[in-house]
């Protein structure tokens, strides 16, 4: 019995292995192909509601700036290291850079009034709904329950490594 979990074990960490592999590859293939270091993001908030929701994954498209008009909508970082927005162009300033508002928004946040070309990702070309509930998920609950998830994962692997035993043990 043991040796057939450890097999079991060995072929499921395989698979995520090969997976965490794939998801990778992909989205840097995805990035070359649209020209953009972030091809692939999850809707964090409801700002943009009704065009997309919360939990809706969008495909990006790096684009020239040049390109972009009033009523598209972008990907952009508000600053360094910040997480990145997604809200429509509202308007082009005079000297190329962009307004935007999120469609749900009231208002304008003040880091929305003069966004410049480098600091965007690119234009959504597509919307998978649902999708992006997997990566929230991590964020919203795992990762703030780490210390949780790192604590089971031990108790799973001292169960595993010394089940046999224990069960003798308690036998």
């Amino acid at each position: 019995m043991r040796q057939e979990s450890g097999k079991v074990f060995d072929s499921t960490l395989f698979y995520v292995i090969i997976g965490i592999v794939a998801a990778v590859g992909v989205n840097a293939g995805l990035g070359a192909v649209l020209h953009t270091p972030m091809p692939v993001v999850a809707v964090e908030s409801g700002s943009m509601e009704p065009t997309f929701y919360r939990g809706d994954i969008l495909v990006l498209q790096g684009v020239p700036a040049g390109t972009l008009k009033v009523g598209d909508i972008i990907v952009f970082s508000p600053s360094e290291g910040a997480t990145p927005v997604v809200h429509r162009i509202i308007k082009i300033n005079g000297d190329g850079t962009f307004q935007t508002k999120g469609d749900a928004n009231s208002g304008q946040f003040p880091f929305e009034k003069r966004i410049e070309e480098k600091q965007i990702y690119g234009k959504v070309i597509l919307i998978v709904p649902y999708l992006g509930w997997v990566k929230l998920a991590f964020s919203d609950y795992v990762l703030p329950n780490i210390q949780w998830v790192v604590a089971a994962c031990a108790i799973f692997a001292v169960l595993y490594v010394f089940g046999e035993n224990i069960r003798k043990f308690l036998k």
